[in-house]
């Protein structure tokens, strides 16, 4: 392939994701879609991706907003011939009006970074371990940390389909922001269960898919109730060749009982390509 025809691909990519449709960050986590499947042990493999734009919205004849955004996702796994590791991270940062001291405000700060450690991960029933940081400043999210393990079922495992079922327990600690309360936090400790479902498909030779739902349950004295979450994430992959793809991402979740007031529900749609040169 020709310099040009990269770049031409490349500025294809970007003007496509830029016109990526966002209704909501929901964050969900698709741990399906960073394991390795390659039989190699001792293998060490990750990818690193850094996005920064700017542009304007008109907000008046001569008053327009001026927008700053940058985006960082980072994932590393290592596979030795019992285990796996995963280490991901992604961080989101809107700032309006970043050219004005008095006007300028932080839209979105959003992120996570999460650790998993898959035990006997060729065995049919195997172990998991996991540990997460995460923040969500447009939805007054402070901090949320996540410590936990369970156990992790492979339903099914064939070399155009894999069906997992996982179950376990954690602790989730939570500060949030109280809306229109600058300041004021709240505060949760709760032990939760936690128990996802997640599959694997190749369509065709160019078409697969992957997709993750949770449900996470915890019992709080303070309301004398339970608290429930459940989230899902689901993409759609169009492989062109070996050097170009299309992705199309839905993702969600929906708490019966916000810590805060906050939006009950709240999803995603993305739509993206990827390019490898």
């Amino acid at each position: 392939m020709t310099l040009t025809i990269k770049c031409f691909f490349l500025i294809i990519s970007i003007v496509f994701v830029c016109s990526s449709y966002h209704e909501a960050n929901a964050q969900i986590l698709n741990i399906e879609r960073s394991r390795v499947s390659q039989d190699t042990v001792n293998y060490l493999t990750g990818k690193v991706g850094a996005n920064f734009s700017m542009f304007n919205r008109n907000a008046g004849k001569n008053n327009p907003n001026n927008y700053l955004q940058l985006t960082f996702t980072g994932d590393l796994a290592y596979i030795s011939g019992k285990h796996s590791y995963l280490l991901l991270n992604y961080y989101n940062y809107l700032l309006v009006n970043y050219d004005s001291r008095e006007l300028r405000n932080t839209v979105a700060s959003t992120g996570y970074s999460h650790l998993r450690a898959n035990l006997h991960r060729k065995r049919k029933l195997s172990y998991e371990l996991f540990a997460q940081a995460q923040a969500d400043k447009a939805r007054g999210l402070e901090l949320r940390t996540l410590l936990g393990g369970g156990v992790r079922l492979a339903l099914l495992r064939e070399n155009d389909f894999t069906l997992y079922f996982g179950t376990g327990v954690m602790h989730e600690h939570e500060e949030w922001e109280k809306p229109e309360q600058d300041q004021i936090l709240v505060v949760s400790d709760l032990p939760k269960s936690t128990n996802y479902i997640s599959a694997k498909a190749k369509l065709s030779e160019h078409i697969s898919t992957d997709g993750i739902a949770y449900y996470q349950v915890g019992y709080d004295r303070i309301i004398d109730d339970f608290r429930n979450r459940i989230s899902g994430d689901v993409s759609l992959n169009f492989k062109v060749n070996s050097k170009f793809s299309f992705r199309t991402n839905f993702n969600c979740v929906f708490e019966d009982e916000p810590i805060v007031p906050v939006t009950r529900f709240v999803y995603a749609i993305s739509n993206g390509v990827q390019v490898n040169f």
